[in-house]
């Protein structure tokens, strides 16, 4: 276990001061709301935003594992402690990246992006159901706004709609699941649901909670809204939008797994066929994309499958259970990071996989950085990408779902065709003639800043490191 030193000159935060991190959140929100009147406007929002991110990172990292909060409705363990930590980074890079962005107006996104990020963090650690639905949808409204951020952009309003529609339909089918738990178990807390009466009741009211999470995952078959949400957006917005939430998530779907094992057997078999189809439906529909956020919108379905699989391990219980737990975190992470990747780059580049052609010759840098981002997607050593997929697949194994796995690679397979598309049009393709268009409804691309370089070069970096040092995390997660 990598706990910090009893010599360390930063004490750990413990009781009321493990909110530190969200109370620094908070004066970035304020921050963003009166950046108008403040020093910088937009650029001084991308910078209270950068800092505040920063320093949340570093106080979640020393929040002391085990705390609890509000009766144990609030619990900081060494999962929600590693999530934290790179929900913030991811944070403090997407505001960095917004300070050169030139996309113009941004501070009231910086605001929107602090405030889903508390929400992030408190949903990880809720224990209580109450908490655990007000912190998600805290999570998921700004997606909402920053999906329709541009209002003279029709698709984006369209898009922004489509995915409130779902989102709250989902919302409501899982609140709907939940009341049925608390009528069971005469409780809100996770510790009062763990032993609930093995009753049919008892499978409708965790399919209901499952449908709603599994539809914010966007597996498969309830990921229709995902592509024409996450076309309808601007890159720089569903960077954001597409990957945050995600991480949040499969934390509160994977911890929801280990409660309802116990009570309904059934639901590894749930998980299992939600899994397989994920994994099919995100391989194949991805071949066919031309745009570049469609296909990461895809190529997210099938992650969601790659998540599930783990889960479903995690859902039959056994001393398997917490290793796939585990490998599902750190499968996500590292995709979230090279979709991120993938998606700023689409921002300065253009929404189209044709926008890329000629990358290599007009920025050799951005050209290295995207295939760096792809062949981690793909899974080749010795990227972060490659490690994520084989703990989960050595987990899965270990269980012996060994047919599981051979599908899951036959997927991986698939999926490396549309991976590789990208690379290939910014090494071999063409350079295209840029015109003037006259499209209402166009999306302005942004320039290359040294600030979007820097964030760019530090996904890079960060999906090498977590390769690297793959074991060493995973020490630190399992303890």
């Amino acid at each position: 276990m990598y706990l910090l030193p009893e010599t360390s000159f930063i004490p750990p935060f413990s009781g009321y001061a493990a909110l530190t991190p969200l109370v620094i959140l908070l004066l970035a929100v304020f921050w963003g709301l009166f950046a108008n009147y403040l020093p910088g406007k937009d650029r001084g929002a991308s910078i209270a935003g950068l800092v505040a991110a920063l320093l949340a990172a570093v106080a979640s990292a020393f929040v002391t594992p085990g705390t609890e909060l509000f009766g144990g409705r609030f619990l900081y363990t060494l999962d929600v402690r590693f999530a934290a930590v790179v929900v913030c980074i991811l944070v403090a890079l997407w505001c960095l990246w917004t300070l050169g962005s030139g996309v113009g107006r941004t501070r009231e996104a910086i605001s929107l992006v602090m405030l889903s990020s508390i929400g992030a963090i408190i949903a990880m650690a809720a224990t209580d159901l109450i908490v655990l639905i007000l912190a998600l949808e805290l999570t998921a409204m700004p997606g909402y706004v920053l999906i329709g951020y541009r209002r003279y952009r029709i698709r984006g309003l369209e898009a922004a709609l489509k995915y409130f529609l779902l989102s709250a339909l989902s919302t409501l089918v899982m609140i709907y699941g939940m009341s049925f738990l608390v009528g069971l178990a005469g409780s809100t807390t996770f510790e009062g649901i763990t032993q609930m009466p093995s009753e049919p009741l008892t499978l409708v009211a965790f399919g209901l909670v499952f449908f709603g999470l599994l539809a914010k995952l966007s597996a498969a078959p309830f990921h229709w809204w995902s592509p024409d949400a996450c076309e309808g957006s601007e890159s720089w917005a569903i960077a954001y939008a597409s990957v945050i939430p995600k991480i949040v998530v499969v934390l509160v779907i994977a911890r929801l797994v280990f409660i309802a094992a116990a009570s309904v057997p059934l639901i590894h078999l749930i998980i299992l066929m939600v899994a397989i189809m994920s994994l099919i439906v995100g391989a194949f529909a991805a071949l066919t994309q031309r745009d570049i956020r469609r296909m990461i919108a895809y190529s997210g379905v099938a992650c969601a499958g790659y998540i599930l699989v783990a889960l479903f391990v995690v859902s039959m219980g056994g001393e398997h259970a917490q290793a796939a737990f585990y490998a599902a975190i750190f499968y996500v992470v590292a995709y979230a990071i090279s979709a991120m990747g993938v998606l700023l780059i689409s921002a300065h580049e253009g929404s189209k996989v044709a926008d890329l052609s000629g990358l290599a010759q007009r920025n050799p840098f951005a050209a290295f950085s995207l295939t760096i981002f792809a062949l981690s997607l793909i899974g080749l050593p010795p990227l972060a990408g490659f490690f994520a997929k084989l703990n989960l697949f050595l987990a899965v194994i270990a269980a012996g779902q060994i047919e599981v796995v051979v599908l899951a690679v036959l997927m991986a397979v698939v999926s490396a065709f549309y991976y590789l598309r990208l690379i290939r049009a910014a090494f071999f393709g063409e350079e295209k003639i840029e015109e003037e268009s006259t499209d209402v409804d166009r999306i302005k691309k942004s320039p290359y800043s040294v600030c979007g370089n820097v964030v760019i070069a530090t996904l890079v970096v960060m999906v090498i490191l977590l390769g690297i040092l793959y074991q060493p995390i995973m020490n630190l997660l399992v303890g």
